[in-house]
């Protein structure tokens, strides 16, 4: 049983004590804010941790447990959305466990070696995401997998904006500049991976540009 009241498949509980043993590293985080990563392999199949809890004591008192909160409503919102990874379950406040999708990240694969199609299917789906209301907000190579049969894949939803036709306003303006951000990443990822070329990169839209000075100076 979960914190959030939820469970894991058949053979895999979902407490620290009993994942502590089967835990191993993929990936440490970016920098000293970002979950570490970790697989965990069980009869029931291989599934990942994100994990805040062995961070400075202010990401994981305070910006991890809200980040993965917002992963959560996320990866709820798209349930069942092809291209989404599950989420398996929540072990506590500082911890999500996710469908361990087997592919590589953009960011370990050759520059201009990706075919063209890749990057439709990449925004076919991130305009699906868009359709459920969440803008992902942070889209980079680190961010699409290149997972079986080579199709996208896309993870880390930690700065996801939600918004509906119900939400205020001002939320929706927001959601509509994430939504552009997110396409014009796939621009920029198709011009440094695709095989063949792609076409030019569209304007940057204003409150992303400001949001990422925001980030870049708190060092997120």
């Amino acid at each position: 049983m979960t914190s959030d009241g939820t469970t894991g498949p058949p053979g895999l509980r979902l407490s620290r004590d009993e994942l502590a043993g089967r835990r191993r590293r993929l990936h440490d985080g970016r920098n000293r804010t970002k979950a570490v990563i970790d697989l965990v392999e069980s009869p029931a199949g291989s599934f990942v941790i994100k994990d805040v809890a062995s961070r400075p004591f202010w990401v994981r008192a305070l910006l991890g447990p809200w980040q993965l909160r917002r992963e959560i409503r996320a990866y709820r919102r798209l349930a069942d959305l092809p291209g989404i990874p599950r989420l398996v379950g929540v072990v506590d406040r500082q911890a999500i466990v996710l469908e361990y999708v087997d592919g590589r990240p953009l960011q370990a694969t050759a520059r201009a070696s990706i075919d063209a199609s890749f990057f439709d299917r990449l925004a076919d789906l991130v305009r699906a995401v868009h359709a459920r209301g969440v803008a992902h907000g942070d889209l980079h190579h680190g961010d699409v997998l290149v997972g079986p049969g080579g199709r996208p894949f896309l993870v880390d939803f930690s700065t996801s904006w939600i918004a509906g036709s119900g939400s205020w306003w001002p939320a929706r303006r927001v959601f509509g500049q994430m939504c552009r951000a997110d396409l014009r990443s796939i621009a920029k990822l198709r011009r440094r991976y695709a095989a063949g070329g792609a076409p030019p990169e569209p304007p940057r839209p204003g409150l992303y540009r400001l949001a990422a000075r925001v980030r870049d100076r708190l060092g997120l």
